[in-house]
């Protein structure tokens, strides 16, 4: 059967979008919400400290210091409370 999207989809073809709700916070998850973590790059703790993950090596790029410049700019915070940490392998 040779189909074209224009006829799937006139024939009752779906986009189906998938999303988990928690239902209940237990004490694993309320224990981990002393940070917010938007992303697997940036963590930001209560006290104002963003901590952000770089998987570039530092080789005189100046990944190290133009990366925490970008997110204090963007996050209008003073780039003393920007810190850095190298992704795990």
């Amino acid at each position: 059967m040779n189909t074209s999207r224009r006829r799937f989809l006139q024939s009752g073809g779906a986009l189906v979008i998938a999303f988990n709700l928690p239902v209940a916070i237990g004490p694993a998850i309320a224990a981990d919400e002393k940070s917010f973590a938007p992303n697997a790059y940036i963590r930001i703790d209560p006290n104002g400290r963003v901590t952000m993950i770089v998987a570039y090596v530092e080789m005189g790029q100046g990944t190290y210091t133009s990366i925490p410049m970008l997110i204090a700019e963007e996050l209008e915070v003073p780039l003393s409370s920007v810190r850095v940490e190298h992704a795990p392998s």
